[in-house]
């Protein structure tokens, strides 16, 4: 997933790939939402636009994003598949979400990365209701389980209504 302009331009300018990608966990280590990766597989193709100084990558990243459980904090795989289109550049356009190519090699490896980071979800569990935390006058109940509850709540602002509604019947 790396090439150099001297490598597209003998090539035809264009390139096709399809690789199996290894991203390193400490990557992710100042993200508390993603723990790591695996069975990264990067396809899609790309083009030099030599008129226009950019490469053109069209890409595709699939695999499992390894992320912490929401309430129970235990390491579960989420699947993924992303893609989307990059623009390298080799020269300083001043265009946002154009990456800038250092000594004429164009890398797909960051854009990759900044692909999975936009996937990742804000929370997800597995667990079922009875593995929830729990403690002395609390516990953790579900999203329904919250939405039953406020149905049948009578908001105490209200409350003085409610007896005015029903002397007036």
């Amino acid at each position: 997933m790396r090439w150099t302009r001297s490598e597209l331009l003998q090539s035809g300018k264009n390139v096709n790939f399809d690789t199996e990608a290894v991203i390193d966990p400490e990557v992710f280590r100042d993200n508390a939402r993603i723990n790591g990766t695996r069975d990264i597989r990067v396809t899609g193709h790309g083009f030099l636009d030599e008129h226009s100084g950019c490469f053109y990558a069209d890409i595709n990243v699939s695999g499992i994003m390894l992320i912490p459980d929401a309430v129970t904090g235990r390491e579960i795989e989420y699947p993924f598949e992303t893609g989307g289109e990059e623009v390298f550049a080799f020269e300083d356009t001043g265009e946002d979400g154009v990456w800038i190519v250092t000594d004429d090699v164009i890398d797909l490896y960051p854009a990759v990365i900044a692909q999975i980071l936009m996937e990742v979800p804000m929370q997800v569990t597995i667990a079922s209701s009875d593995e929830y935390p729990s403690g002395d006058g609390w516990r953790v109940i579900s999203e329904e389980e919250y939405q039953k509850s406020q149905e049948d709540r009578i908001d105490p602002r209200l409350a003085k209504l409610k007896e005015f509604k029903s002397e007036n019947q």
